[in-house]
């Protein structure tokens, strides 16, 4: 069984590129708001931190799991809870459905100030999901990890419909799980709801098409190897 993780030195850099992503992304936004004179597409920001916090869960379960903590239980909870924050990253892809001329800012400008929120929302996603699948790796092994890793995306895309087209929240879990539960069984029926499968289908196929290539740029210089204790 293969155990590598990630050297948390790597991992620790990627969150710093990440950070200064979302710095250069919240300028974009600030910037604007000093050129329009107004605060519009307020919702970036709050959309952004979500994304965060699937990637924050992710990088505490792959320290827990490369460090062999006896604590379980919080792996679990964090385990969990990354589950169901997860669709808030890739989410901030369908923000692109707002975008329309706003005089005076130039259409351009939202446009590129829109893919960089979606790219640094994928990014994060991605590599909170990529770390869990390094721990599934070492748990199960290669072929069970890539089998997670198709599972996440889709029922990810899932959660993305749920949350953009019936405007459903990763803390209405706990909020409201009767509630959400009682609509996500009204809608697994996918004959009876065609937008609901296009919709699925279509953001898989694009989750896919995104992860996995990326996974193979990470590669480019080889496998990461697990730090040893000296280091």
């Amino acid at each position: 069984m293969n155990d590598r993780m990630i050297p948390e030195s790597r991992v620790r850099a990627a969150l710093v590129a990440l950070a200064l992503g979302s710095g250069i992304c919240m300028a974009m936004l600030a910037s604007r708001t000093v050129f329009a004179q107004r605060l519009e597409l307020g919702f970036y920001p709050w959309n952004l931190v979500l994304a965060w916090i699937p990637m924050l869960l992710a990088w505490r379960i792959h320290g827990l799991w490369a460090r062999r903590s006896p604590r379980a239980g919080l792996l679990a909870v964090c385990a969990v809870l990354w589950f169901f924050f997860l669709p808030n990253a890739p989410y901030i892809v369908t923000d692109l459905v707002h975008l329309k001329t706003r005089t005076p800012v130039p259409k351009w400008f939202d446009l590129v100030m829109m893919v960089s929120f979606a790219w640094t929302g994928l990014c994060l996603g991605w590599l909170s999901l990529y770390l869990m699948q390094e721990v599934v790796r070492g748990w199960c092994g290669e072929r069970w990890s890539r089998a997670f890793v198709v599972t996440m995306l889709a029922l990810s895309s899932f959660g993305i419909y749920l949350g953009r087209f019936q405007r459903w929240n990763s803390w209405d879990v706990i909020a409201r799980p009767f509630g959400l539960a009682g609509d996500v069984i009204r809608r697994v029926d996918f004959a009876g709801n065609p937008e609901l499968f296009a919709f699925s289908a279509t953001f898989f196929a694009f989750s896919l098409l995104s992860y996995f290539p990326l996974c193979a740029l990470i590669h480019l210089h080889g496998e990461p190897r697990r730090e040893s204790e000296s280091g």
